[in-house]
């Protein structure tokens, strides 16, 4: 283990980062794909509807997205889309898919760079936090 400790536990920076990211993407793929209202998406995704408007205006979940360009993180986005687009919406798969996507992102090392921009005397080379399980 490396002697660099950051002060941002990855936990922290996902839900910060990666998760308005993801949300993001999944919003602008519900109302592209499925055309649905923003109203209709910030009802499936739990937020408000001004949320939305910010996700869409990139406003926020805009300084992670480079994190979720992974093609597995594509992949979960769109299948989670899919999942909630349906009339009968399994909420315990849709929690299960986005925390796979957000432990897909930690484990390959996908927030290093958002990290490094809250902790710009981050190593990220160095740092291992990521490794522990």
């Amino acid at each position: 283990m490396s002697e660099v400790t950051p002060k941002i536990l990855p936990e922290e920076l996902a839900v910060k980062s990666a998760l308005p990211a993801l949300r993001a993407s999944i919003a602008k793929t519900l109302m592209s794909k499925y055309g649905l209202t923003q109203i209709r998406v910030a009802e499936l995704l739990g937020v408000t509807q001004t949320a939305i408007s910010y996700y869409l205006s990139n406003k926020r979940g805009s300084g992670a997205q480079e994190s979720i360009q992974a093609e597995e993180i594509k992949k979960t986005v769109l299948e989670i889309s899919s999942m909630l687009a349906q009339k009968e919406i399994d909420r315990r798969a849709v929690a299960a898919k986005l925390t796979e996507a957000l432990i897909y992102i930690k484990r390959n090392h996908l927030l290093c760079n958002v990290h490094k921009q809250y902790e710009p005397q981050l190593d990220a080379d160095a740092c291992d936090v990521c490794d522990i399980a």
